[in-house]
């Protein structure tokens, strides 16, 4: 295998190669190594030397007129925030060794494939003393040593990220290792639990990965109360035990969002219900890969909290379970219990309020189409309008999830009246959001409360807010269409109370 650095990159190295004395060793460590050998895209690069780095990065960054911080005093750790040429963050990260040497930092490291090392001084050899690449030909994932694991039980959670993003298999007695390893996650930090496993949660399949966090026991470490789902077994129309439908909710979920990111029909999805989606929502596709690309905290995006959702949004069931007089298991209330359980999940990651609340909000209205999904007719604008009330922008996610619930209900092979349904819906849900916001979602109200107060000689108080939200309603669904109607609208209510 070669190595393969682009002309930018080449030049970066050689600038800091020229900023050491020419008897210090420097070396490029870890996946940037890796990704070299697959041709691969790097997002950034790191750097490991016998001292510590802290003045080779601030002088880097003085001369690239790039930003700069201590990551890590203790371990010596340095970030300088580059831009490449085409204004990319672009983060180079600088460690001493662990240890007395190259080689015994690279021993200390996780996986094999991440154990590799380049001497700036000479870009076209491998340092590899644990023969990754050949576990890189070989498309295997394996530890660096017995205790790379034990030593960091986050390096679970890396292992099954990597082999999802190279589609690689685990080495023989891994996925022991693992399970075992995946006990001792609670030693570490949630933050860091957070970052590897939302990275899986955003990786090309999450479905697979999330299979795997469960296989090898850190679903039960970071998400206890989803352990209950095993144990329920699948009932009409449900086609899935429990667990699995999840696991098939984010499949499905995943390949709608990755639809609407190819912002056209691609090939490879040549099921009808594909055809059907793109058909009928295909001309939003602009407007969802941005909403699910924005960001509610720098470095989160809503994609990744959307599949969280997916993956939290039964989390309820267990503790709801009833078995009916008609022989099926009913949940009743299981969204309500579900989203306390989800806040509590998400506050445990340390995921910010705002977040916290995204995904509750998710897990809360997951089942708010239900209701218009067996009506004959379709939602009306005060319906819309009190959906988009009580769950916001959520909304929009929540709609798209809805027919990925569906899906995994039932299958590739959904009744197609059914499916046309639940499209036809999300498409009433996302123009009533996109195109008549002011009118359906939040209109401003043809009066307030100073209005209120004049024309009827109401005290400021709780009255002239429930008033008011009743005349926005009003206003939402239709009935009031005029000042003149307001004013009617407002005297009635007052009257009749």
């Amino acid at each position: 295998m070669r190595l393969k650095f682009s002309p930018e990159q080449i030049l970066l190295l050689n600038l800091i190669r020229a900023e050491l004395p020419s008897d210090q060793a420097i070396f490029l460590v870890g996946g940037a190594v890796r990704d070299a050998l697959l041709g691969a895209e790097n997002h950034d690069l790191d750097f490991a030397l016998s001292i510590n780095p802290t003045s080779l990065a601030k002088r880097l960054a003085k001369h690239l007129n790039a930003g700069f911080y201590v990551l890590d005093d203790e371990r010596h750790t340095a970030r300088v925030l580059y831009k490449t040429d085409s204004g990319t963050e672009f983060p180079l990260d600088f460690v001493q060794f662990t240890g007395n040497s190259l080689m015994e930092d690279l021993s200390n490291r996780d996986f094999t494939i991440n154990a590799m090392a380049v001497s700036l001084s000479d870009l076209a050899g491998v340092i590899d003393p644990l023969d990754g690449q050949s576990d890189l030909e070989s498309q295997v994932i394996r530890p660096c040593s017995p205790r790379a694991l034990t030593d960091d039980p986050i390096r679970v959670l890396r292992g099954i990220r990597l082999a999802h993003q190279f589609n690689f298999t685990y080495a023989e007695g891994l996925g022991e290792a693992m399970s075992e390893a995946a006990h001792h996650l609670a030693s570490t930090s949630y933050e860091r639990q957070r970052d590897e496993f939302f990275k899986i949660l955003e990786g090309s399949e999450p479905h697979r990965g999330m299979d795997d966090c469960e296989r090898f026991q850190v679903i039960r470490s970071i998400f206890p109360n989803l352990e209950a789902q095993k144990d329920i077994p699948a009932s009409p129309p449900h086609l899935y035990p429990l667990f699995r439908h999840t696991l098939e909710s984010i499949h499905y979920y995943h390949e709608i969002i990755r639809l609407i990111q190819f912002n056209r029909m691609p090939q490879d999805f040549n099921r009808a219900w594909c055809s059907s989606l793109w058909a009928i929502l295909g001309t939003f596709s602009s407007r969802l890969q941005e909403y699910f690309w924005a960001e509610i905290t720098p470095g989160r995006h809503k994609f990744g909290l959307a599949l969280l959702g997916a993956l939290l949004h039964d989390i309820g069931k267990p503790l709801t379970i009833e078995m009916g007089e008609d022989g099926r298991s009913h949940y009743f209330g299981h969204e309500k219990v579900g989203a306390e359980l989800a806040w509590e999940a998400a506050k445990r990651i340390q995921l910010s309020n705002a977040e916290s609340d995204w995904v509750k909000k998710f897990v809360e209205g997951h089942m708010s189409l239900q209701g218009w999904t067996h009506s004959d007719e379709p939602p009306t604008r005060k319906s819309i309008y009190r959906f988009f009330k009580r769950t916001g922008e959520v909304g929009i996610a929540i709609s798209l999830f809805s027919l990925a619930d569906s899906l995994a209900t039932y299958g590739d092979n959904i009744p197609a009246e059914k499916w046309e349904k639940h499209l036809q819906i999300s498409a009433i849900l996302f123009s009533a959001w996109w195109e008549n916001q002011d009118v359906v979602v939040s209109p401003k109200p043809f009066l307030g409360g100073h209005d209120l107060q004049k024309e009827f000689g109401l005290k400021p108080g709780k009255m002239i807010g429930g008033l008011l939200s009743d005349l926005v309603e009003a206003q939402a669904s239709g009935e009031v269409t005029t000042i003149k109607e307001a004013y009617a609208f407002i005297r009635n209510k007052i009257d009749s109370e």
